[in-house]
């Protein structure tokens, strides 16, 4: 009998092993059945993201970036070439808006490079702007037809980052459109007291402030992807002293001083403050008495 119910005892436990393997390979088997599914899935999302970017390629080329088309004979398209033209001089052979532009620079680069890297001399920017408005008055004084313009620059700007890379040519499309929409705040709308020199240097001092200048300005989602690949840098200021030592005369945005008086002169230092104030305050004081005379009008209209 004892021999028996230990038989019996023997069995059950074999029969619970074999149970319990049989429900082992079971849950292997569905745990394997999991991870193909898992890998299956990832791997269309992987084809379907793939895709999905390729269409957002395809599409980036034929968008405009809200920038509408101009007709040949339309005045904006003169002044564009016009306004090229008299800032970048010698591209007269051209008969390219583009090759003028690129050739134009070639050209000239040396000769206005002051205009770039000074913020506090863009006293070219001004010739430009004297050259020009004789013969396109209805541009200059017409916000809406100025804003054509900006949308050109914009748009060609952003073109040239998504398929060119980022390059500096991108900030003359950027500067020459900070330039502009300021046209339209101070000389049309007059909802600004006087141009931001530095502010329209600034756009050029690294990728982060020159895609996001162009990103924020965009209907468009173009630009998304290159913003996330430089968002992590660091943005920078353009010193307003010009025997500034620091490279190209930029330092972290974030960590620099600011004229109390004008608003618009930035530094790096205390020192360099110091240093430019024979030069700035000879332009402090107009532009103070500006910004002072704007914002007493502003305050009588409400």
């Amino acid at each position: 009998m004892e021999e028996d119910a230990a038989l019996n005892v023997t069995g059950q436990i074999q029969r619970l092993q074999i149970g319990n393997n049989n429900n082992q390979d079971e849950d292997e088997d569905a745990l394997l059945e999991d991870a193909i599914n898992l890998a299956a899935a990832e791997k269309d999302e992987l084809e379907a993201a793939a895709a999905a970017k390729n269409d957002e390629a395809n599409n980036s080329e034929d968008c405009l970036h809200g920038f509408d088309t101009l007709p040949e004979d339309h005045v904006c398209g003169a002044f564009i070439e016009s306004f090229i033209h008299n800032f970048f001089a010698g591209s007269e052979s051209s008969n390219s808006l583009l090759d003028g532009f690129d050739n134009g620079y070639e050209a000239t680069k040396i000769k206005y490079a002051e205009v770039w890297n000074d913020a506090d001399n863009l006293d070219g920017f001004v010739n430009v702007y004297e050259a020009t408005r004789r013969k396109y008055a209805e541009v200059w004084n017409d916000a809406d037809k100025m804003q054509l313009v900006v949308d050109f620059f914009v748009c060609n700007g952003t073109k040239k980052i998504l398929f060119d890379g980022h390059s500096d040519r991108d900030c003359y499309d950027a500067i020459f459109a900070s330039f502009l929409e300021q046209v339209i705040a101070v000389n049309i709308q007059k909802t600004q007291a006087s141009h931001d020199w530095g502010k329209i240097a600034e756009v050029k001092c690294d990728e982060h402030t020159l895609v996001s200048f162009f990103r924020k300005r965009i209907p468009c989602k173009c630009l998304d992807e290159s913003y996330k690949e430089v968002k992590s840098i660091t943005k920078m200021g353009l010193c307003h002293n010009l025997s500034c030592s620091l490279p190209d005369r930029t330092a972290e945005r974030s960590k620099m001083l600011s004229c109390t008086r004008c608003r618009r002169a930035n530094y790096c230092s205390r020192e360099c403050q110091k240093a430019a104030w024979p030069l700035h305050k000879q332009n402090c004081g107009i532009r103070t008495g500006r910004l002072d005379e704007l914002l007493s009008r502003q305050i009588e209209e409400k």
